[in-house]
């Protein structure tokens, strides 16, 4: 049995297709693709109250060739997902995705890959964008690094991106003469992964905080090596992961170098970390296609962690994970309306060009020509810029929607910092913000004065705990407190955020900024 069919969302149940009435077909096929960002599932044979019936192989046969006629004609493919038994017949799943273009850019889902140093993350994310299988040196970690240092040493330090595209379960990178140009991955996809590849060791925590909390990720990729198994930054990853309440897969890399019933011990404690309090997700393995349709179509709920098991080395497993993205569906749904608004997470200066800033636009539209404000400023003011270009994915673009990841170049603004936000107008500079607050570790007692570091978005600023309303806090608490910052910044009511200061972490929610 499915469940029942909502009237909202992209998912469509069919007993029947009716091969004369293409047009009411179309409509409700444009609907469904617009709930789901550009894609759609199709179930063919079920009722709308979830019962299986099934079809007879000819019935099957010309639904699923009306339903092709259908997607051609507003501009969509169909890719057949799986089929299965039925009470009376076969049952069918289909995928619909809007072909991209000029004015339909492809669905992008963002990923942000974490967990323990030398897991594997910047080698599983190079051998995906390149098609090309690591040496088992090193040498697929080198096309997602950032900087020189980074190829040297091995160690990710800094936010990087890649992107991976997809035509149909088709990779298109391995395509192109280059894979990694991204414009070129952009502009032949119908759908793109991008991978947001995230420093996994201690120290590079902070800037790893940036990279979960400023890019607004669909999904969480947790990376675990099979020869080194749970460590001490994979919980604490996985913990900012869950807290923050973004869906979460994991992928058990370097399969190839242990023995199997090492590999499943490594399971079994993955499956132990992702059922404690805190997390609670029900472990998912996954065994064969059956099971990447099912988990992808159920992701978006966060219920689920479908577990995958793979050897950047020889290939294994990287088949059934490679599909599991190509079906992987958008989650976080982003509206046009309303006024524009980006929290700036980085900040290039590029030669000929001038000032240009990087972040995920999160409100409103924005277009190459408008004017728009930069701030707040050390002052709490707001500064009028004028926006120069946009870039989508290294595509110059007349204007970008919500939910995209931009560069834009500016007029020049002094004392300009990342956390900033780049808004249609000036908005209200807080100093202080009231909170609800859980404390998820601290060694001793936490009292008025305690100082730390905010995390929020693409905000990394010091603050200072002035008030709190038991008088005092431990591990496991729960209050409300009021954070003094150093600076003014712009800080949405209900935005959750995490507050550190060496081991302490405590995780909160804007009550009022002010």
């Amino acid at each position: 049995m499915f469940p029942p069919e909502s009237e909202e969302g992209n998912i469509e149940y069919k007993l029947r297709v009716n091969e004369l009435d293409l047009d009411h077909l179309a409509g409700q096929m444009r609907r469904r693709l617009l709930e789901g960002g550009g894609e759609a599932i199709y179930i063919l044979g079920v009722t709308d109250d979830g019962k299986p019936l099934g079809l007879g192989e000819e019935e099957l046969k010309r639904a699923l060739s009306t339903l092709s006629a259908v997607a051609e004609r507003i501009g969509a493919s169909a890719y057949l997902l799986r089929t299965s038994e039925g009470i009376q017949g076969r049952v069918a799943e289909v995928l619909i995705r809007i072909r991209a273009g000029e004015d339909r850019p492809p669905p992008v889902v963002h990923v942000v890959a974490i967990g323990n140093v030398d897991a594997g993350k910047s080698t599983l994310i190079g051998v995906l964008v390149t098609g090309s299988l690591d040496d088992g040196r090193g040498r697929a970690r080198a096309y997602a690094a950032r900087y020189k240092h980074e190829v040297l040493t091995g160690r990710t330090s800094a936010v990087s991106t890649r992107l991976l595209g997809f035509r149909g379960y088709e990779v298109v990178n391995k395509e192109l003469a280059d894979p990694l140009d991204e414009a070129s991955v952009y502009l032949n996809s119908d759908k793109a992964i991008l991978f947001i590849d995230v420093g996994g060791h201690e120290g590079y925590l902070r800037t790893s905080l940036r990279g979960i909390l400023g890019n607004g990720p669909d999904y969480a990729m947790l990376i675990v090596a099979a020869n080194s198994g749970v460590q001490r930054m994979t919980k604490e990853h996985l913990g900012i992961a869950a807290a923050m309440g973004i869906p979460i897969f994991v992928v058990v890399t370097r399969i190839d170098l242990v023995p199997i019933d090492i590999v499943g011990k490594v399971v079994d404690e993955v499956q132990r970390l992702l059922k404690m309090p805190g997390v609670s997700k029900m472990p998912y393995n996954i065994r064969d296609e059956s099971d990447v349709v099912v988990a992808a179509r159920l992701m978006p709920q966060g219920r689920i962690a479908p577990i995958f098991l793979v050897s950047n080395v020889t290939g294994e497993g990287l088949g059934l994970f490679t599909k599991f993205l190509s079906l992987l569906p958008k989650r976080v749904s982003w509206s046009d309306s309303g006024d524009a608004l980006m929290y700036i997470s980085e900040i290039y200066s590029v030669r000929g060009v001038g000032l240009v800033i990087g972040g995920l636009l999160e409100g409103g539209t924005v277009r190459a020509g408008q004017r728009a404000y930069i701030g707040p400023l050390d002052d709490g003011g707001w500064e009028p810029v004028r926006i120069k270009s946009i870039h989508l994915n290294r595509v110059s673009v007349g204007y970008a929607r919500p939910g995209q990841y931009i560069t834009i170049a500016i007029d020049d603004v002094k004392g300009l910092r990342k956390g900033m936000v780049l808004a249609s107008r000036p908005r209200p500079s807080a100093r202080a913000v009231r909170a609800e607050v859980v404390v998820l570790r601290h060694p001793t007692v936490i009292k008025p004065g305690f100082t730390g570091v905010l995390h929020l978005k693409s905000i990394r600023s010091p603050a200072t705990i002035s008030r709190i309303d038991k008088g005092a806090l431990m591990m496991g608490d729960v209050g409300v407190v009021e954070l003094s910052l150093a600076r003014p910044w712009y800080i949405p009511q209900g935005e959750r955020f995490i507050f550190r200061n060496g081991p302490t972490r405590i995780l909160g929610k804007v009550v009022e900024a002010y």
